[in-house]
C-alpha cells in the first residue's frame, strides 16, 4: 500500500507541471512596444498585466521599452511587435500609405512639448531656427514638424538630431531644445532649480490625440478576435490604473526599478489624469471628426495627400459584420422552426425598440448636457462649462510654466438696444457678439457667456503681453461690426478687462476678479 501511495504522489507531481505547461501553451504571446522608458505614462498596460486582464483574454503580453533604434511604428510594421502605443505619428504614417490601425486614443490631449532652458532665449518655434534640437525622428515626432510648417518654418532651417532619450543633453546645453512630455521632464527641471520654457504644439493650432493604442492591418485581418481582446483588456487596465494610482507607483518602483521618486511619479499621475479626462470621457474614445481635423492639419502643411480618408484607419469595436452575421443566423433558425422564428422575431423587435429607446435617451442626455453646459441663446459654452475647463487649463499651465490670459467682456449701452428696439434685437446682438468673438480666437482658446451681456475668453499659450493686446483689439473690432436686424443696422461696442496667469493671480476667482475690475475701469472711461 505504501508503494502505491508513493507512486500516486509521484504521478501527481509529474502531472501538475504538465498542466501548467499546457495552460501556458494556449496563451498567445504578444509583444507590446512602448514609446519611452518605463513610467506612469503606461500605467494602464502595467495594470492589465499585473491584474491578469490580458491572461483572462488568453494573452501573454510582454512590454518593451523604446530605444533610439526601436520606435513603435517601425516595430509594428516590421512584425517585431503586434501592438504598440504612440502619438500622432501613426496618423502621419497612415497618410504615407503605411497599413496601421488606431485602436484607442488614451490621452484626449497630447502632452508632447519641446522644452528649452530659459537662459537659451527660446520662447517660440521661430527662436529654434539655426538651433540644435532633439526629436525621435521626422516620422515619430510628426506633430512638431506640423507645428513648424504651420508657423512657416521649414524643418531644414533647424538642426534636428535623433533623440538620445537622455534628458541630460538638454540640461548640459548639448542641445537647445528636447522632445519631452508635460507628464515627466518639467518635474526634473523644477527639482534641479533650472528655469525653462515650453513650446507646446497646442498653442499653435496643433491639438492632437496622444498615447494611441494601435496595431497593423495584417493583425486585424488575421486575428480580429485577438485585437478585440487586447483592446478590451488594455482599456480595463487603464480604468484600474486611474482608480489605483498609488498601487502602480509602488509597482514601478519595486518591479520595474524606475529611477524616479514617489513625488515624481505622483506628478506624472496627476498630470496624466488631466489629459485623459476619465471622469468625463470614455477611456479610448476616438472622434472621427477630430481625426479628420488632425489629418487636415498635416495635409495643410504638405505632409499628406489631399484625397486621404480615414477608411480602415479607425478601429470599430462593434463592426457591422457581427450584426449581419446575427441576422443570417436568425434566418437559418427560422427555416427549421416557426416557433423559433416567432421568438427570434419578437426578440429582434424588442432589440429594435431597445435600440430606439437608447437612441432617444442619448438624444435626451445630449439635450440635457447642452442645456447644462451651453448657452441656449448663443450655443457657446456657459459658466458651468467654462469654470471647470479653466481649472484644468490652470493646472496644465502651472505644470508647463505657460501663461494664460482671461478676458472679461461687457457690452456698452446694451440696455439701450433692448429699450429702443426690443428684446429680439438684444438677442440678435448677443448672438452676433458670441459669433464675432469665436471668429477671431484660435481653436485652442475658449469663449463663454457668463450671463446677461457678459462674456469671458480664455487665451492659451500666451508668450508675450502684446499677444494678448492684439487678441483683445481683434475681439473689440469684431464686436463693433454692424449688425443687420429687420432692415436696420445696429452697432454695439464693448469694454474688456484682462488678467494674466500667473502674474495677476493663480486661481480662477482671482483672475476673474482682476479682469472684472479692469473691465469696469474701461467702462468708466467709455462713459466719460
Amino acid at each position: 500500500k505504501r508503494l502505491i501511495y508513493i507512486w500516486i504522489v509521484q504521478l501527481f507531481t509529474l502531472l501538475i507541471p504538465l498542466n501548467v505547461m499546457a495552460e501556458e501553451a494556449v496563451l498567445s504571446v504578444i509583444d507590446f512596444q512602448l514609446r519611452w522608458h518605463h513610467q506612469f505614462k503606461f500605467a494602464g498596460y502595467y495594470a492589465a498585466v499585473a491584474q491578469g486582464f490580458y491572461r483572462a483574454e488568453g494573452l501573454d503580453v510582454r512590454l518593451h521599452e523604446a530605444a533610439p533604434d526601436r520606435t513603435p511604428v517601425e516595430e509594428v510594421l516590421a512584425g517585431r511587435a503586434q501592438y504598440a502605443e504612440s502619438n500622432s505619428e501613426i496618423l502621419y504614417a497612415r497618410l504615407q500609405g503605411r497599413p496601421l490601425v488606431a485602436l484607442a486614443a488614451i490621452f484626449q490631449h497630447s502632452p508632447s512639448v519641446l522644452l528649452a532652458r530659459k537662459d537659451s532665449g527660446i520662447y517660440s518655434p521661430h527662436d529654434l531656427i539655426g538651433k540644435k534640437i532633439m526629436l525621435l525622428n521626422a516620422n515619430t515626432d510628426a506633430d512638431f514638424h506640423a507645428m513648424l510648417l504651420h508657423e512657416g518654418i521649414h524643418p531644414d532651417a533647424i538642426d534636428i538630431v535623433p533623440s538620445s532619450l537622455d534628458f541630460e543633453d538638454l540640461i548640459s546645453g548639448r542641445v537647445a531644445a528636447f522632445n519631452s512630455s508635460l507628464t515627466n521632464e518639467p518635474f526634473i527641471l523644477k527639482q534641479r532649480g533650472i528655469e525653462y520654457t515650453v513650446i507646446n504644439p497646442n498653442s499653435y493650432g496643433i491639438d492632437f490625440y496622444s498615447d494611441i493604442l494601435f496595431t497593423s492591418e495584417q493583425e486585424l485581418r488575421v486575428n480580429p478576435e485577438r485585437v478585440a481582446a487586447f483592446r478590451r483588456a488594455s482599456i480595463q487596465g487603464w480604468h484600474y490604473a486611474m482608480d489605483h494610482p498609488e498601487e502602480f507607483i509602488d509597482l514601478l518602483i519595486n518591479k520595474y526599478q524606475v529611477p524616479k521618486s514617489r513625488e515624481h511619479l505622483r506628478f506624472e499621475a496627476e498630470t496624466i489624469r488631466a489629459l485623459i479626462f476619465p471622469d468625463l470621457i470614455e477611456i479610448g474614445h476616438m472622434n472621427p471628426g477630430r481625426w479628420q481635423r488632425m489629418a487636415d492639419a498635416f495635409i495643410e502643411v504638405g505632409m499628406g495627400d489631399e484625397n486621404f480618408n480615414l477608411d480602415g484607419f479607425l478601429y470599430d469595436p462593434n463592426p457591422t459584420q457581427q450584426v449581419e452575421k446575427l441576422k443570417k443566423t436568425i434566418v437559418v433558425i427560422s427555416v427549421f422552426s416557426s416557433m423559433v422564428f416567432l421568438l427570434a422575431a419578437g426578440t429582434f423587435w424588442g432589440w429594435l425598440r431597445l435600440k430606439e429607446e437608447i437612441r432617444l435617451r442619448k438624444i435626451a442626455e445630449q439635450e440635457v448636457r447642452q442645456l447644462a453646459y451651453y448657452d441656449s441663446l448663443t450655443s457657446i459654452p456657459n459658466r458651468n462649462n467654462f469654470m471647470p475647463y479653466v481649472s484644468k487649463q490652470l493646472l496644465l499651465a502651472h505644470r508647463s510654466q505657460q501663461r494664460l490670459a482671461l478676458c472679461f467682456i461687457d457690452l456698452n449701452n446694451f440696455k439701450a438696444i433692448n429699450d429702443n428696439y426690443g428684446h429680439h434685437a438684444g438677442d440678435a446682438v448677443l448672438i452676433h457678439t458670441a459669433q464675432a468673438i469665436k471668429s477671431v480666437i484660435r481653436e485652442s482658446d475658449m469663449v463663454a457667456r457668463m450671463g446677461g451681456d457678459e462674456f469671458v475668453v480664455l487665451l492659451a499659450g500666451i508668450q508675450h503681453p502684446e499677444d494678448t493686446h492684439r487678441s483683445s483689439v481683434k475681439i473689440l473690432e469684431a464686436i463693433a461690426e454692424p449688425i443687420l436686424f429687420e432692415g436696420r443696422k445696429l452697432t454695439i461696442s464693448a469694454s474688456i478687462g484682462i488678467a494674466i496667469f500667473p502674474e495677476d493671480g493663480s486661481t480662477i476667482d482671482a483672475l476673474i476678479a482682476k479682469a472684472d475690475a479692469g473691465m469696469y475701469a474701461k467702462k468708466g472711461y467709455v462713459k466719460a
